[in-house]
């Protein structure tokens, strides 16, 4: 027998069902409750589904008495954490052990529905999150679920919810000539190849770190990228692991021939073990990626006045100078797919290149060099069909 009724207002309906599938283990009901249909139609086609499923073998009953704090400890510890670097780890924990548990916890798996995530969400913003921490709370939130129901515990994911929109951090990056003023500057500085790499391999900053010569093929040219150097805030070390990012942050890149000529020179000089760093610490150590970034800030801090205010200051022009963009480390990545986009590599070479997820990802990161794309395309085709 099924039960329905609007728990809301005619303006701002909430329709609730109730329904029973047969009997338990124990003895006893096996009853299903959802909330948040805007119509009575909504909860009927839900339940007719949910039923379905049980009949169908889709879902297994006995979910019902699953505390859903103890099913997402159990997914994080034996499933998720195995897949995940370090820190990432952390993240994830920090988020289910401060956000999801206290507030989703108590209730039981199949108890959880669409209304109760939209106000646990609510809840998030209205404490001052910031959008971009609340949308990642509700990330992992969803890979849970998502496992429940590969489980058969769940039928539907109860996150697909209103958010609000992430505003996109603005990307920053160096043009060819900022590039290659920096480059000059820094030539005879220790400093100059973890840039140069940075810049012509888009690595990410730990992936330099844990960049090996054996990951390193001279003679065609490439690099693997099968490492990375993290900080575990936890223990406080340096932990260098073969987990990166995600499943495409393993790959190949081409490399060019000024690189290799720059690597091999540095091969021949110091004649490296394979499994040492490429990239080392002043006493021959595994570098710490945040060193790295910090001495990149701090040496084009040199440059971050105009002429005009250095003029002002000291009375003298100065010469062989150039304003840089105060940019982090990470912006040489981006000033790295940018340049290559720029200059008409293909989108999905990038993509690959950078290691992301999807093209998605990189199509979404530098839409500004997609819209000046698109502000040549007219110019493009007045060239190609202008009236001789």
């Amino acid at each position: 027998m099924a039960y329905f009724k609007n728990i809301g207002t005619k303006n701002k309906p909430n329709w609730i069902v109730e329904g029973s599938f047969g009997t338990g283990k124990d003895g006893k009901r096996l009853r299903i409750k959802r909330t948040g249909f805007r119509t009575q139609k909504e909860a009927e086609a839900f339940l007719n589904e949910y039923a379905n499923n049980v009949n169908k073998g889709n879902i297994k009953v006995e979910a019902k008495n699953i505390i859903f704090g103890d099913f997402i400890a159990q997914w994080f510890n034996e499933h998720k954490s195995r897949t995940l670097s370090i820190n990432t780890r952390t993240n994830y924990k920090s988020r289910i052990d401060t956000h999801i548990i206290p507030y989703l916890g108590r209730y039981k798996l199949t108890e959880i529905d669409t209304l109760m995530v939209q106000n646990f969400y609510n809840t998030l913003i209205g404490q001052g999150l910031k959008a971009s921490s609340v949308k990642k709370i509700i990330e992992t939130l969803n890979n849970c679920f998502k496992y429940a129901v590969k489980m058969r515990l769940i039928a539907i994911l109860p996150t697909d919810i209103e958010k609000i929109p992430v505003e996109k951090p603005k990307i920053e990056y160096w043009n060819k000539d900022q590039v290659d003023f920096f480059l000059d500057e820094i030539k005879k500085s220790s400093l100059f190849t973890p840039i140069f790499i940075d810049m012509l391999t888009g690595l990410r900053v730990a992936e330099l770190c844990g960049l090996r010569w054996r990951d390193v093929d001279l003679d065609n040219g490439t690099i693997e990228v099968n490492g990375q150097v993290i900080f575990d805030r936890i223990n406080k070390v340096l932990v260098p692991t073969e987990i990166l990012k995600t499943d495409t942050s393993h790959r190949k890149i081409s490399i060019p021939n000024i690189l290799v000529e720059h690597l091999r020179a540095i091969k021949e000089e110091e004649k490296p073990q394979e499994s040492n760093f490429v990239i080392q610490d002043r006493y021959g150590l595994v570098c710490n990626p945040r060193n790295v970034s910090m001495r990149f800030t701090k040496a084009i801090a040199k440059y971050k006045k105009s002429i005009d205010e250095i003029e002002k200051e000291t009375g003298q022009t100065p010469t062989n100078y150039m304003k840089l963009p105060q940019i982090t480390f990470h912006g040489l990545r981006h000033t790295h797919a940018t340049l290559l986009i720029s200059n008409g590599e293909n989108i999905k070479v990038v993509s690959e290149r950078l290691g992301h997820s999807d093209i998605a990802t990189t199509l979404n990161t530098y839409t500004h060099v997609m819209d000046e794309s698109k502000e040549k395309t007219a110019s493009l085709l007045d060239e190609m069909f202008k009236k001789s």
